[in-house]
């Protein structure tokens, strides 16, 4: 193992290079990818200086099904805010 070579691939590395904000949704049973990821690329994000908002959904899967209109409404919401000209 070759931790200097996972971290040069490693998108956390990067964090202090991000350019703008990041809005992060994540349902809490999601079983590709753990919720515990999501937070600690939030925590890193913070971490570096820069701005993220992180959505956990309680019970959704990946693909947040059960939460797809308020996740989609906070993104709406995130365009309008930070990117919208």
């Amino acid at each position: 193992m070759d931790p200097q070579f996972w971290d040069s691939i490693s998108a956390n590395t990067y964090l202090a290079d991000l350019s703008g904000p990041l809005q992060l949704h994540q349902g809490t049973a999601d079983t590709e990818v753990p919720v515990t990821f999501a937070e600690t690329l939030a925590q890193g994000i913070q971490a570096a200086g820069k701005s993220v908002e992180l959505y956990t959904y309680q019970g959704d899967n990946h693909d947040l099904s059960k939460s797809f209109d308020l996740a989609m409404s906070r993104t709406i919401q995130f365009f309008d805010t930070y990117l919208k000209k």
